[in-house]
């Protein structure tokens, strides 16, 4: 039997059917939260990139179902949520497998352990070391969603002719990620092609998404740095192929000094985030960072992140770190921590500045401010703090009120 991030396999299919008719009904009142379809969906098969081997059921139902044409019933966005799991699960496998520890599956060892875990099931968030066979389960989970992509993609690619605009943003995200597969390269000129004629929409949401896949497409969009829309130039910006060139790093500078926020959700009029660029502030933080050698340019931009709060970076293996969106400006300003007050530079000294007098970095105390706003500054507490432990910086105003010279 197969399991997920939360326990064994039971009625997956039902609860994806009910994703594939439209009914994303809520979990029961004595359900926990995943028992819902949508939830399932992004919580117990994906798990943060966590794959299981129910994730892998999991491909192989959408890979039958996804080009049905009643596929989500009246909501759209449920066949875009699927088209988001296929994206994001091949993101995970491409990123690295382990083909001789899948081989194992069969052992003894391992099926003895699986025979126990069925009996008492757990989180795999609360897996211990006595676990570890289980690991060669989910080992064989990665490199079978991988072996998955080139079907994943020929149920895909026929939605790229799509009526729908949002469906074909979707699509064409998915097929740029499973086009990464190596024997689906063949497929990524022609991809790009698709991407760069989608780019010529009258809507900035749809420029900016199709400029993503561009730019994961190896291609160099150059004639969108100059677009009308602040959002859609960023997106051009952002290309690896135009990692050198001096003018998307002046739009990428430009726009994060005026809007650390220039590709959130208020930037397109109340659209959800870039499905390609879920953390999008943090993104054009750590490219600036990587781009930009003279930290003293860095400075208007890192002082404008400091009111942005909390946020997610450094995408890893399985997770992302929960920190605030200057931590990448503060690794880049302060790289061997916070110097003396009269060693620091013109620069250091302003963005030093910056984080003294932000009264919310150091709001540790959730009871102080309004009970609608605890959540946020809870959130924002703990992001400072890890941040500062991170970098080996201190944790106190004052410390940062010395550094810029504040403290008579």
């Amino acid at each position: 039997m197969p399991f997920h991030a939360y326990g064994p396999s039971v009625d997956d299919e039902a609860l994806l059917d009910a994703l594939r008719r439209g009914d994303d009904r809520p979990q029961e009142l004595d359900e926990p939260f995943w028992r819902a379809p949508y939830s399932f969906l992004t919580s117990a098969l994906y798990c943060g990139g966590r794959l299981t081997p129910a994730t892998v059921e999991g491909m192989r139902f959408f890979i039958r179902t996804i080009g049905e044409p009643g596929f989500g019933g009246d909501d759209p966005t449920l066949r875009h949520a699927a088209l988001w799991f296929l994206r994001e699960v091949a993101g995970v496998a491409l990123a690295g497998f382990d083909r001789a520890a899948a081989s194992r599956r069969n052992e003894p060892e391992v099926r003895d352990w699986l025979a126990a875990y069925l009996l008492v099931p757990r989180s795999i968030l609360e897996w211990t070391a006595a676990d570890s066979p289980g690991t060669v389960l989910l080992a064989a989970a990665r490199t079978d969603c991988f072996d998955l992509l080139p079907e994943a993609f020929a149920a895909v690619e026929p939605l790229l002719a799509a009526s729908s605009p949002r469906l074909r943003l979707h699509t064409a995200s998915a097929a740029a990620m499973l086009s990464r597969h190596p024997d689906l390269v063949v497929h990524r000129p022609r991809l790009l092609d698709y991407h760069l004629a989608e780019c010529a929409s009258d809507d900035p949401y749809h420029r900016a998404s199709m400029l993503l896949g561009v730019g994961e497409l190896d291609g160099a969009p150059r004639a969108w740095l100059r677009d009308p829309h602040p959002g859609v130039r960023v997106c051009a910006a952002l290309a690896p192929a135009l990692a050198g060139d001096p003018e998307a790093t002046a739009v990428l500078l430009a726009e994060a000094s005026r809007n650390p926020a220039v590709l959130d959700m208020q930037a397109f009029e109340g659209m959800m985030a870039l499905t390609a660029l879920p953390h999008a502030a943090a993104v054009l933080a750590e490219q600036l960072c990587r781009r930009i050698g003279d930290v003293d340019r860095l400075v208007p931009a890192a002082v404008a992140s400091v009111p942005y709060g909390a946020t997610r970076l450094g995408v890893g293996e399985e997770q992302l770190l929960e920190a605030v969106l200057c931590e990448p400006y503060l690794r880049a300003i302060f790289p061997d921590g916070l110097p003396a007050p009269s060693a620091l530079t013109a620069g250091q000294r302003r963005f030093a500045a910056a984080i003294a007098q932000h009264d919310p970095v150091w709001q540790r105390d959730a009871l102080a401010v309004p009970p609608q706003d605890r959540y946020v500054a809870s959130r924002r507490a703990l992001a400072w703090g890890a941040t500062f432990a991170r970098l080996g910086l201190p944790d106190d105003r004052t410390s940062w009120q010395a550094a810029a010279g504040l403290l008579q």
